[in-house]
């Protein structure tokens, strides 16, 4: 998962100095990537085009089914499940998937529960 790296650091120069220089876990590059054709709305929004997504953070989202009452993932909840968010990436995403769908069974459970405890 190259779009989601683990770590980002505030900037040294942020005007509060509490918050200068902090490490934090999003698990987010917070850029824009192209997701494919399978992802693509064609609606362009902003600096995306209609198939451009932000890499949105993973932090919290072992919550989305407590808080929501159910499991839906991605722009617009067409994932039911982790498992599918992570199938539906295509564009420059499409060799994490890859790698997801060649994993052991096993190893794609535990990364669905890693990713349930973030």
């Amino acid at each position: 998962m190259t779009c989601h790296v683990s770590t980002l650091t505030t900037s040294e120069y942020h005007p509060l100095t509490e918050l200068r220089n902090q490490t934090i876990r999003p698990f987010t590059d917070l850029l824009l990537h192209d997701m494919g054709v399978g992802l693509a709305d064609n609606v362009g929004e902003h600096l995306a085009s209609g198939s451009e997504w932000r890499t949105a953070p993973l932090w919290g989202i072992g919550l989305t089914e407590g808080v929501s009452g159910g499991e839906s993932y991605l722009h617009d909840g067409r994932a039911r499940t982790l498992e599918e968010a992570i199938l539906w990436h295509g564009g420059e995403a499409e060799a994490s998937k890859e790698a997801f769908r060649t994993m052991s069974a096993s190893d794609r459970a535990n990364l669905i529960k890693f990713l349930k405890s973030l």
